[in-house]
């Protein structure tokens, strides 16, 4: 079993420069060349929600740059001392042992409501007190096996989003035995975090991976940043990177799709990195209905106006049949990039793709 990882790669210059602009367009295009080479580009990378992360970013001020990312690396520690169940300190961590927690942290409250929107506008397919299921699986895997049908509907009956009930002065779970995890959420709430924090320190260029990916401006070379989205198929026949898309109306079908910045946040799930079997039939996304992975894909990549509801919004898209996803991803008004379970990709048509 693998610890979760980031499955989009990062780079920049797939595009090349339009042939066909005029001679203004290209002054234009001279003159951002030489401000971007006078931007300083510095990365951090730190562990945290039991993962890699990564911040790169530019400014002209080698100090002011410094103090942007250090107070960046603060506050994903902020998030993580509320939220993370890596800590066995932090809020949630409390938040679980004893069932309820007085006057939690504002970002933590926020967490929790948007959680309950989603819960409530997917029909729970999105669900944070999925933890008893986790452990129910994980506790499986480490004997190599899997759960038994009545050890999955033990953990299922403590599996109830409005069981969370949360006010700015109390948290609590409303029956014994719950337990919340904010995985599925929390990371893309501290990319969401970072990103203010660089912008509010006159950053204006940074891709930020706080377990999901945020975007600021363009790459070192002054143009859209590109992410390409790891395969989570493993064939030899899917490993390859090609440009292929078949159009149709509303989606299209790619390979190995690498992704145009358009601005908006990004997020991935995949069925790869964190397995309970070999087969990844069962991984760490589960329904919260069924109690078992969903069977219809391999990754989910959704791009919202933020990360923490990209984040979420991956499970829930995990959750949904194929002939369903347009349309959901027109309801919460998002793009998606979707791989199934034989390899093939799919996107919506508001994706941009190199």
């Amino acid at each position: 079993m693998m610890q979760r990882r980031q499955v989009l790669r990062w780079g920049w210059g797939l595009l090349a420069a339009s042939a066909s602009g005029n001679v203004f367009a290209l002054d234009s295009h001279s003159r951002a060349l030489r401000n971007s080479e006078k931007l300083i580009w510095r990365e951090r990378a730190l562990v945290g929600f039991g993962t890699t992360l990564w911040i790169k970013a530019a400014h002209e001020n080698a100090d002011v740059l410094e103090e942007a990312l250090a107070a960046a690396v603060q506050t994903i520690r902020r998030v993580e001392r509320q939220m993370s169940l890596f800590d066995p300190e932090s809020q949630l961590s409390r938040l679980n042992r004893i069932g309820s927690l007085k006057k939690p942290d504002a970002e933590l409250f926020a967490v929790l409501k948007i959680a309950e929107h989603i819960s409530r506008h997917s029909q729970g397919a999105f669900d944070v007190s999925m933890q008893p299921l986790w452990d129910s699986w994980s506790k499986a895997a480490a004997q190599k096996n899997i759960p038994t049908v009545r050890e999955i509907q033990r953990a299922r009956d403590l599996v109830n989003w409005r069981a969370v009930n949360a006010t700015p002065d109390m948290v609590s779970l409303q029956m014994p035995g719950m337990g919340l995890s904010l995985n599925g959420i929390a990371q893309g709430f501290a990319t969401d975090r970072v990103r203010d924090t660089l912008h509010a320190h006159g950053i204006r260029h940074a891709l930020i991976d706080a377990g999901e990916t945020a975007l600021l401006g363009n790459a070192p070379n002054d143009k859209p940043w590109n992410l390409g989205i790891e395969s989570s198929v493993l064939t030899a026949k899917n490993t390859q990177i090609k440009k292929s898309i078949r159009h149709s109306e509303d989606q299209r079908i790619v390979e190995a799709p690498v992704l145009i910045s358009d601005g908006r946040a990004m997020a991935t799930s995949s069925d790869v990195h964190t397995t309970f079997s070999d087969d990844h039939r069962y991984h760490h996304i589960l329904n919260p209905h069924s109690g078992y992975s969903p069977a219809y894909w391999s990754s989910v990549t959704v791009l919202a106006s933020s990360c923490v509801v990209a984040d979420a919004l991956t499970k829930v898209f995990f959750m949904t049949p194929p002939n369903q996803v347009l349309a959901k991803a027109r309801s919460w008004n998002v793009d998606v990039v979707m791989q199934d379970k034989s390899g093939k990709w799919i996107a919506s048509s508001g994706v941009s793709l190199a």
